[in-house]
């Protein structure tokens, strides 16, 4: 998903995503040293509408967040950063919203964002996107345990 990501669409004004990622780049940052703007795609809870009779398939709604960083720039015309900030969720918003990640998985569905800081630095913004999918790769439960068997293990 995040290579559909890398690319800077051809009328956004701004630099593009200078750093991308997923959750465990996310929780490694250290904001005095990380090249801004920044996205990472962070996985949220998944919600399951029900599953079948002998558990083997369920329509999941997998949820991420995309989160976007960039600098709380000082400007002359107040409210600018906020533009700034919305054309970049914009931009991310058109590349995944209605998009197909493969065949048997509905599209990408926006479903609102928040801030997770707004510091004199830099802002930090989450969007959550879900899409849903017919999950059926489900693994029966291991038989009953009835003993332990060492292989291999020296005589005593």
């Amino acid at each position: 998903m995040l290579e559909h990501l890398r690319t800077k669409p051809a009328a956004f004004p701004h630099a593009w995503f200078r750093d991308f990622g997923l959750a465990a780049e996310y929780a490694q940052i250290d904001p005095d040293r990380l090249p801004l703007p920044a996205l990472w795609l962070v996985r949220a809870a998944d919600k399951s509408d029900e599953l079948d009779a002998e558990a083997r398939a369920a329509n999941i709604t997998l949820g991420f967040d995309a989160v976007i960083a960039i600098e709380n720039i000082r400007a002359e015309r107040a409210g600018e950063t906020d533009d700034v900030l919305l054309s970049y969720r914009d931009a991310v918003r058109t590349k995944l919203q209605g998009w197909e990640i493969e065949a048997g998985v509905r599209p990408i569905k926006f479903k609102g964002g928040k801030v997770l800081e707004y510091s004199a630095q830099d802002i930090y913004w989450a969007d959550r996107y879900e899409f849903s999918a017919l999950i059926t790769n489900y693994l029966p439960d291991p038989g009953a345990y009835d003993s332990l068997v060492y292989t291999g293990a020296p005589a005593l």
